[in-house]
């Protein structure tokens, strides 16, 4: 509401008989009058309060009544400082090259040094950020939804390390493929089912807009009109880990046609605020990808590509996400709230005080109508 509003202002045009319904009163009510005194006697002459508080209060309690079906109301606004909360996914590629060991004097897989890498990265952000996890080869895998329970984070990594030989482990690292397309839409799906109701998509709505996702690189996205303007992936990121080719057109999808494409998803990124940050061990990504990467003179960047050599150690990639965990700093926010208030009770109240104030007067003897 703005700052000060009427709720049924129609309502104001009642005031405009209260002079007729006065006089009427005034000619209708039995006077009787006081006769004529001697002027040394004119201090008898009841004062002008003792001659109209009747009038007076009844043109008081028929405003406050039609004030109160008008119901004026103001906006009290509330100024509210706290930090930013990040909605974080990331998201790791298990395919079968990611068990290659990291030397040949190390038992430790690439797998396992990303899997340290994102467990670094956990420890460094707040604990009012929510993190999920996603892993993926050949297909992916949501291996732990939005969540700030650091320890059930750690927990889910733990399940998907080399020596532990987990079921999740075996089947995600039998794998060939390095589908991180969809890794980075069931991310965006997690996303856009945790938004607030006004702007939360159902699951016909999500999956609806994946079909938009289908075609070639630079296809028309089918964007919902309550996210497109709503601005929901403010705060939001995804992280993406792989060894493998990163390009918009697979293999995979021209033979089974069910996978969305990595430029879409990356304009789609843009137009909604998410962020995507790509960890790419050896530098395979596809020139179409770096592109849609690029921010246009009228947007954003929509975030970055972090190329790293095929040597890599623990000490290389917990800086990459050092770097990262800068780039997605918490802000100071202050969050500004209109809250309604509304005065038709404490008119109300008014009235029935008017009419009680009435009542009394009425019964003091220096004030009691003859």
């Amino acid at each position: 509401m703005a700052d000060f509003a009427f709720q049924y202002p129609l309502a104001l045009l009642l005031l405009l008989p209260a002079p007729l319904f006065l006089l009427l009163r005034r000619r209708t009510r039995p006077k009787l009058p006081f006769p004529v005194v001697a002027p040394e006697m004119a201090t008898l002459r009841p004062g002008f309060w003792k001659r109209n508080y009747n009038g007076l209060l009844f043109a008081l309690v028929y405003s406050c009544v039609v004030i109160s079906l008008v119901n004026p109301g103001y906006s009290k606004e509330t100024v509210e400082e706290f930090i930013e909360s990040k909605w974080l996914f990331l998201a790791l590629d298990l395919s079968g090259s990611m068990k290659r060991p990291v030397s040949r004097f190390s038992d430790q897989t690439l797998g396992d040094l990303a899997l340290d890498g994102i467990a670094s990265f956990i420890d460094m952000r707040r604990d009012e950020d929510y993190i999920g996890l996603v892993a993926f080869s050949s297909y992916a895998k949501l291996l732990a939804p939005l969540t700030f329970d650091k320890d059930l984070l750690k927990a889910k990594l733990d399940l998907v390390r080399s020596k532990n030989h987990s079921r999740i482990y075996r089947e995600l690292g039998a794998g060939g493929g390095t589908n991180a397309s969809e890794a980075v839409w069931l991310s965006l799906s997690a996303f856009f089912s945790m938004l607030p109701e006004e702007n939360r998509l159902t699951v016909d709505q999500i999956a609806g807009m994946r079909d938009f996702l289908l075609g070639e690189p630079g296809a028309l996205l089918d964007i919902p009109h309550k996210i497109r303007h709503a601005a929901p992936g403010r705060g939001m990121a995804v992280i993406l880990f792989t060894d493998g080719r990163i390009e918009p057109t697979q293999r995979a999808h021209v033979r089974h046609g069910g996978l969305p494409n990595l430029v879409n998803l990356i304009t789609l990124m843009k137009a909604v605020g998410v962020r995507f940050y790509i960890i790419s061990v050896g530098g395979e990504v596809d020139e179409a990808v770096e592109k849609a990467m690029e921010p246009t003179a009228d947007e954003p960047t929509v975030g970055r590509i972090f190329v790293t050599s095929r040597g890599l150690d623990r000490e290389q990639i917990e800086e990459v996400y050092r770097e990262i965990d800068i780039l997605e700093t918490n802000r100071n926010l202050t969050r500004i709230t209109l809250q309604p208030r509304w005065t038709r009770w404490p008119l109300a109240l008014l009235t029935f005080g008017l009419m009680a104030l009435h009542l009394v007067l009425r019964s003091l003897p220096g004030l009691r109508k003859l």
